[in-house]
């Protein structure tokens, strides 16, 4: 991945291809303060504006961006700007995911890294159920863009939606979780990190396949038996972070592992912040990312 590391820029600039709501910690509210503690510069391409997250809110506003993509893009062309990566989170329609992989080939050519979150639900889908008309037309865009990506992040769901694979709220045994790391990178020509994997009834881990060695990970989570909302988010912005850094896709993994692990423990000391709320992940930025060692919390299967 020596590429990722040509773009010349004084710190790394990463576009973050996300929604963003006005309340509830989700995508570019996690986004940027995270990576910013990393000393990683955000540039914003926002997919969509709204009121609060969708998660347990009613009535909330939301405001399609779609038609101003190209132009923001546009602009940031004239202007000449270059990014370190490029890293995609919720897409609305399959237009704006057209959108998204024109402008992620053209960035891949300067050297960036591409990483796709394929956000499209989370535990209830079934894959081989109905779907939506709008996950129909989504799926297939989805898996054209893991297929330019550098690294993916599927969660459970994602993952077995991406493959074909019915989904179960079964526990998955290490042979079933290799499998499916192998079939995404079939789709995905680089690394693949399936987040939010349980592999026993109380334990949680992410499931990694290292493109460079070809061999599969799992990283512990820990557990708690309740839910934690943009976890994911959190998640994926410090392995984003932690890539380029200079860190290999399991050190990555494994601390991006671990700064969810003491988000979600600072949280549980808090009974009274309801599930939608988050996170709070706020506490862990002044002091995590000034380590010069981590926990070691994978390993290989």
């Amino acid at each position: 991945m020596d590429r990722f590391h040509e773009i010349k820029n004084i710190i790394p600039k990463v576009c973050a291809v996300h929604d963003i709501s006005g309340f509830g910690k989700v995508s570019l509210t996690e986004v940027i303060p995270i990576l910013s503690a990393m000393g990683i510069e955000v540039c914003a391409l926002p997919t969509a504006v709204l009121s609060t997250h969708t998660y347990e809110f009613e009535d909330f506003t939301f405001c399609d961006l779609t038609d101003e993509m190209p132009k923001i893009i546009e602009h940031w062309n004239k202007i000449g700007l270059k990014f370190n990566a490029i890293y995609s989170g919720y897409m609305g329609s399959p237009r704006q995911i057209e959108i998204l992989r024109d402008f992620m080939l053209d960035a891949k050519k300067d050297g960036a890294l591409l990483v796709v979150d394929p956000v499209m639900g989370d535990n209830a889908l079934v894959s081989g159920a109905v779907y939506s008309d709008k996950l129909k037309g989504i799926l297939g865009n989805m898996r054209e863009l893991c297929g330019i990506a550098d690294v993916i992040t599927p969660n459970v769901t994602e993952a077995c939606l991406l493959i074909g694979e019915e989904y179960s709220d079964k526990p998955i045994n290490n042979s079933t979780i290799k499998n499916y790391l192998k079939r995404l990178s079939e789709i995905c020509a680089g690394d693949v990190v399936i987040t939010s994997v349980m592999d026993s009834e109380n334990s949680m881990c992410v499931a990694v396949y290292d493109s460079a060695d070809k061999k599969c990970y799992k990283v512990d989570c820990g557990f708690v038996n309740r839910p934690f909302h943009g976890t994911g988010d959190v998640y994926t912005s410090v392995l984003t972070g932690s890539i380029l850094k200079g860190n290999n896709i399991i050190e990555s993994a494994n601390i991006a592992a671990g700064f969810v692990y003491k988000a979600i423990q600072n949280t549980i000391r808090h009974p009274e912040i309801r599930i939608r709320e988050g996170v709070l992940f706020e506490p862990v930025l002044s002091t995590y990312f000034n380590k010069t060692e981590y926990d070691k919390r994978y390993i290989e299967i």
